[in-house]
């Protein structure tokens, strides 16, 4: 019988109960949460490898080895070289890898270099920086150190649909976390105003359809050249998880003002095969009260444009305003809306206008830039 295993997801910090709730829906583990990561348990190594291809939310899913909290970097060197990494280098090459997240005294390349020489000497395993069999992975926010096997070996976060940009387009993972704070499920009305390149409708389409994230990857992850995975049955796993379908009873709207922003849209969700879930058009905020019935919009997830050549303030503020009041006649009386905000406060004057509630109002940040997430109920 196969003991615990410890796993890490990291996320953006701000949205760790996203990612531990996921954790929950995939692989049927409880998490307990710390800034950035949801940390949970399995016995199994393809719980791993289920995260890799369908996380929305994971920018990274380790195998954790060890994780406490340091001074500085010659507070891993005992822990690391003390522990049996040998499973993992049966004639396989290896690099080490760093992320360090708001802490000055870690460097990035002296962390790889230094643990990278403790492996090294300790198994004389060959190190292969451009393509290794397996990546250790280094995790440092702030004082807490995490160190493990990086399972996928890239960073989850990057989408292959992301082909067609703005200047204002969030990470999928991040605009995964918005559809979820908005209660989205399969079956309902969902509604992004200010689609911009669609990266929140398509997050919301690959939800409903539990069409895997990484669907078109499969030949990508690291865990192909495991020794763990020897033998392994990947077609059936594949096939396991490729049990996905379009659901009719699911509307998913993806407008915009600018028909360029549409027409992004449009493309993005194509690459992945999506596009027939979405429906798209070209509307001002103002106009959506005849495009939907009263009470018929479950829920609004969006990440609104900030001021730019194409937008000043003031004609963002009048969009913000018949946001609201158009809102305040197409969503269901339980219905959510969910926006990434910077500079947040007139939203929430004109949000309070119109007959909204703020429930919720947290910090979020993708990489140094900060957000605030700003959940509203009807009052």
């Amino acid at each position: 019988m196969v003991s615990k295993m410890k796993g890490l997801v990291i996320t953006h910090p701000g949205l760790e109960a996203v990612s531990a709730k996921e954790v929950k829906e995939l692989i049927g583990s409880d998490c307990a949460m710390n800034s950035s990561v949801a940390l949970f348990e399995t016995d199994k190594f393809e719980d791993f490898a289920s995260l890799c291809y369908r996380s929305q939310s994971a920018m990274r899913v380790l195998h954790l080895f060890m994780n406490f909290e340091i001074s500085d970097l010659e507070d891993v060197f005992e822990p690391v070289s003390e522990y049996d990494l040998g499973d993992y280098l049966k004639e396989k090459t290896f690099a080490v890898r760093s992320w360090i997240v708001n802490n000055d005294n870690i460097d990035t390349m002296e962390s790889e270099r230094e643990v990278g020489a403790i492996i090294h000497d300790k198994y004389k395993a060959s190190v292969d920086l451009e393509n290794p069999d397996v990546t250790f992975f280094i995790y440092v926010f702030e004082k807490q150190f995490y160190f493990g096997v990086d399972f996928a070996g890239f960073d989850l976060s990057k989408r292959n649909y992301r082909l067609f940009c703005q200047s204002d387009s969030i990470k999928g993972t991040l605009a995964y976390s918005l559809v979820r704070l908005a209660g989205f499920k399969s079956g309902m009305n969902f509604l992004d105003p200010f689609s911009q390149s669609g990266t929140v409708c398509i997050e919301a389409a690959f939800h409903a359809s539990k069409k895997p994230i990484r669907f078109y990857d499969k030949d990508r992850f690291a865990f192909h050249r495991f020794p763990q995975f020897e033998g392994f049955d990947f077609d059936g796993f594949f096939a396991h998880h490729d049990n996905f379908s379009s659901d009719n009873s699911t509307t998913i709207n993806c407008f915009d003002s600018q028909q360029r922003h549409v027409r992004a849209a449009e493309k993005n969700a194509k690459v992945v095969g999506l596009n027939k879930m979405l429906t798209f058009s070209r509307l001002e905020v103002e106009w959506m009260d005849t495009k939907f019935d009263k009470g018929s919009v479950d829920c609004i997830a969006t990440n609104p444009p900030r001021p730019s050549v194409h937008f000043t303030r003031a004609s963002l503020e009048k969009s913000f305003q018949e946001f609201f009041y158009t809102a305040d006649f197409i969503l269901k009386p339980e219905g959510k809306i969910v926006v990434l905000g910077k500079n947040y406060p007139k939203l929430l004057a004109l949000a309070q206008r119109y007959n909204f509630v703020l429930k919720a109002n947290f910090e979020v940040f993708q990489g140094k830039e900060k957000f605030n997430i700003l959940i509203f109920h009807k009052d």
